[in-house]
């Protein structure tokens, strides 16, 4: 047995130590791997988490605070803290409470009490102005915090949203002025159709009582006056409403041409000394300080707003008052002619509270004035939107049962060629000469002219050729631009006196026609050629003249008008 046991030990023994050791070392392998491995993975995830960590350290709106939920100890606060906030970030670590400072106190109650409220099992978020170190202007910023799985931690996210809050609060604006927008127009749209159904009935009414007493000629012309009178309000009205549109949409053009200051002050004195002596009002207009007379810019819309302030003057002024129109040339500068015209009653005054609206669309000082003295409402917003054009202003002073005072101040410049300024301008009415030829286009009558009318409606034709051939004109129809020039190619040189042309007509406008008439080879190419049209604008006027048309008549036509026209035409 000993000797058996001394073999084993001699022989057998190293090599259990053999295998003993290979078993240790692949267990030392064994474990040596799995701990290569592990830190590779812990690599791994420190590495994912610096990556995470460095993502909020670099990104310029936003930082992240994690939070002990225990004892509120700051564990880690992005770096890119200071540099969105301003503030140390050393010091926010020592006391958590140094964040108020960023906010105003009231923000900070507001955060508390959020805070408070808060039930840690949603996601809390908060939107607030705050004031980083440095800056002048509030900065605006979100807050999300979260509590984590375990419940032991806080994570606060910070971002920066000023820009992203500014855009927003710009659209809301943009909204809201939309919105605004879009109720004036609503109200407008309701005004409108208030003042324009108003007359319409009115018309209606009166042509309805027209037939009912159709026997009795005095009682008929009666109501057709009536309704004739509330047809031409009705007219001023969607004239000022189609001008306040265009106004509020900036296509109203000013024209730009020489015109007489003087002769404008005879032509307002022709328009309304009639009327003002027939309501007993003393009546007067001046001109001072003038050593120019001609100046360049729109007559017609300048005198638009003067007659619109006469007109209420002379409506607003009891009998024995006085209205005063004054013309006065302030100064001289840059080859501009510094302008101010004002227009004074000694009528019923203006409430102070009313001055402020005044120049609103559709404001009347109190719902009883459309009723006794007219209008719609949009003239005194016309007039102003009118001199703002031209670069001016308005003023008002007005006291109530003492009158009112209307002043314009424009610019305008100076036209060139003869300034010569006559003593009064009751001078700048028309020499002997002058006023035989204007007494003549007075007297002019239609009666044996051959008139060409080019006309589509059927309703409208009728009307014209009935009217003027009641005053002897003969009339031929064509219904369109493109038989107009057929029908006056062959007709004898001279066979028609003038034309009436109608604009919108299918085939060829009125415009085209007359462009085409003007460019024949025949003596009588230059006929009197007279736009006759529902077209009525300014640039509208101003295209028939650069067609090569004599002038332009805006529908409802004034026979009147036409026949004056005809008569400066042809009485050359």
């Amino acid at each position: 047995m000993n000797a058996i046991l001394g073999y084993i030990s001699r022989h057998m023994l190293p090599l259990f130590l053999l295998l003993a050791a290979s078993v240790f070392a692949v267990f030392c392998l064994g474990l040596y791997l799995r701990e290569k491995k592990r830190a590779r993975q812990t690599e791994g995830t420190v590495s994912g988490e610096r990556a995470f960590y460095q993502a909020f350290a670099v990104h310029e709106q936003e930082f992240f605070l994690l939070i002990q939920k225990s004892d509120l100890r700051i564990l880690y606060i992005s770096p890119n803290f200071q540099a969105i906030t301003g503030m140390d970030d050393a010091l926010v670590r020592s006391d958590l409470e140094t964040l108020k400072k960023l906010v105003t106190p009231k923000t900070a109650r507001h955060i508390v009490r959020q805070l408070k409220e808060w039930d840690g099992a949603q996601e809390l978020k908060m939107e607030f102005d705050y004031q980083a170190a440095g800056r002048e202007a509030f900065s605006h910023g979100c807050a999300s915090i979260q509590i984590d799985e375990s419940g032991a931690y806080y994570l606060a996210v910070f971002r920066d949203i000023t820009e992203d809050h500014e855009t927003r609060v710009a659209m809301q604006a943009e909204l809201a002025q939309a919105y605004q927008e879009s109720q004036a127009k609503t109200d407008f749209l309701s005004k409108m159709s208030h003042e324009i159904r108003t007359p319409m009935n009115g018309i209606l009414g009166m042509l309805s009582l027209a037939k009912v007493h159709v026997e009795d000629p005095q009682q008929t012309g009666y109501y057709l006056d009536r309704a004739e009178s509330l047809s031409q309000f009705l007219l001023t009205l969607i004239n000022d409403i189609l001008d306040m549109s265009r106004i509020e949409s900036g296509k109203m053009e000013l024209e730009k041409a020489a015109f007489d200051l003087f002769e404008v002050a005879e032509k307002l004195d022709s328009m309304f000394r009639s009327t003002t002596e027939a309501k007993n009002l003393q009546w007067d207009v001046q001109m001072q300080d003038f050593d120019v007379r001609r100046v360049v810019g729109d007559e017609l819309r300048m005198t638009q707003v003067i007659i619109n302030f006469i007109s209420n003057a002379v409506k607003f002024t009891p009998p024995g008052g006085a209205v005063t129109v004054t013309f006065r040339q302030m100064h001289k500068i840059d080859g501009n002619l510094h302008l101010m015209i004002r227009v004074r009653d000694t009528g019923k005054g203006i409430k102070s509270d009313f001055i402020s609206r005044i120049f609103r669309p559709f404001e009347q000082e109190d719902a009883s004035t459309a009723h006794h003295y007219g209008g719609s409402g949009l003239g005194m917003a016309i007039a102003d939107n009118i001199v703002r054009l031209m670069g001016g202003e308005i003023i008002v002073e007005s006291e109530e049962g003492k009158g009112t005072e209307f002043v314009v101040y424009i610019n305008m410049p100076i036209a060139e060629g003869d300034q010569s300024v006559p003593a009064s301008w009751k001078d700048a009415r028309p020499a002997d000469e002058a006023g035989d030829r204007k007494k003549a286009i007075e007297d002019f009558t239609l009666e044996g002219l051959h008139i060409l009318l080019a006309e589509d409606n059927d309703i409208n034709a009728e009307i014209a050729i009935e009217i003027m051939e009641m005053e002897g004109a003969v009339l031929e129809r064509a219904c369109d631009g493109l038989e107009a020039v057929r029908m006056f190619q062959e007709s004898p040189e001279n066979g028609y006196d003038a034309i009436l042309m109608d604009i919108q007509m299918p085939n060829m406008t009125g415009w085209e026609a007359a462009a085409e008439i003007r460019k024949l080879d025949r003596s009588d190419a230059d006929i009197p050629i007279f736009a006759m049209s529902a077209n009525a604008f300014v640039e509208d006027k101003r295209h028939s003249v650069e067609v090569g048309m004599n002038g332009h008549i805006s529908k409802p036509v004034d026979y009147d008008e036409v026949r004056q026209r005809l008569g400066e035409a042809l009485l050359r």
